[in-house]
């Protein structure tokens, strides 16, 4: 009895084994058939997000809210906009407007001559007058306008390494303020008929387009008027400093203010304000947009 009690007892043991067994096989077999599905999805989401973090990914374009009296070149005008010349660092420029992504802007793309050399100072300029009336021109206070920067070739960084980035973003507001001169306490000039209204400086090293809203006063930290309003050559210029890489600007609503800080109607086009205009250039000597280098380089 002893005998066949032993041996039942270890037969029990034996299938609790077995069974405990094939559990542990059948839970092992799972888990292995499972296993190759979650690593490969592991695997593929590591590897998109190493391709995303390798790829210069646009910006959203909206700079900020639009307003009603702002410039958006949605009409395809370019509205007196023209290559400024003076100084002789300025590169040679194409000007057009084209659609964005369903928004017209206007496209300012520097030339060169020498792949090798860098691109000069990008120089624009409008004609005040022309866009907002002469008679309102001395009320200007604030100026706003949008700037997305798209580069077209590789960024070379100094330790030989290429991205496809926007980079550097460096240029200035300015314009002929007005006609007077402005001395400081001593008497020395510290404006004359031109001025920088706003130094800008923004810089996109992680994605291939930027987008930025530059605005200012006019003039900014400048004791005078501002604007006159008897000038029909009175300018607002945008400049773009020398940079390395290919990077087209697109400017977007601009948009002019008074002092009371209200927008100002766009009169461009307007027969009354193209008279006026007429006009006032008929009657002063011809205005010159030029300006001496170290006041708009």
């Amino acid at each position: 009895m002893k005998k066949l009690l032993a041996i039942l007892s270890a037969l029990t043991m034996l299938g609790a084994l077995v069974s405990c067994g094939k559990d542990t096989a059948d839970s092992s077999s799972a888990a292995e058939s499972s296993a190759p599905e979650t690593t490969a999805a592991e695997s593929s989401q590591e590897e998109s997000s190493e391709e995303e973090s390798s790829v210069s990914e646009p910006l959203p374009r909206e700079a900020g809210p639009i307003d009603a009296n702002a410039i958006t070149f949605e009409d395809g005008e370019l509205y007196t906009c023209r290559q400024v010349n003076g100084g002789g660092d300025e590169c040679d420029i194409e000007l057009s407007v084209v659609d964005l992504d369903g928004d017209k802007k206007l496209k300012v793309h520097a030339l060169r001559d020498d792949p090798a050399e860098k691109f000069g100072v990008v120089k624009i300029v409008f004609n005040l007058p022309e866009i907002l009336g002469l008679e309102n021109v001395g009320n200007i206070g604030h100026i706003s306008v949008d700037f997305t920067c798209l580069a077209n070739e590789m960024w070379k960084h100094e330790d030989g390494t290429e991205t496809l980035v926007v980079g550097n973003f460096l240029g200035a507001l300015a314009g002929n303020l007005a006609s007077e001169k402005a001395t400081d306490a001593d008497g020395n000039l510290i404006q004359n008929e031109w001025a920088t209204h706003y130094e800008f400086e923004y810089q996109e090293w992680e994605h291939s387009e930027g987008t930025w809203r530059c605005e200012t006063d006019v003039p900014a930290l400048l004791p005078v008027n501002g604007y006159a309003a008897n000038d029909a050559g009175t300018t607002l210029v945008i400049m773009r400093w020398a940079q390395e890489n290919d990077v087209d600007i697109y400017i977007d609503n601009l948009t002019f203010y008074n002092k009371d800080g209200n927008s100002m109607p766009i009169l461009y086009g307007n027969t009354a304000a193209e008279e006026n205009s007429e006009s006032a250039q008929a009657e002063s000597s011809e205005s010159s947009i030029e300006a001496p280098e170290s006041d708009i380089t």
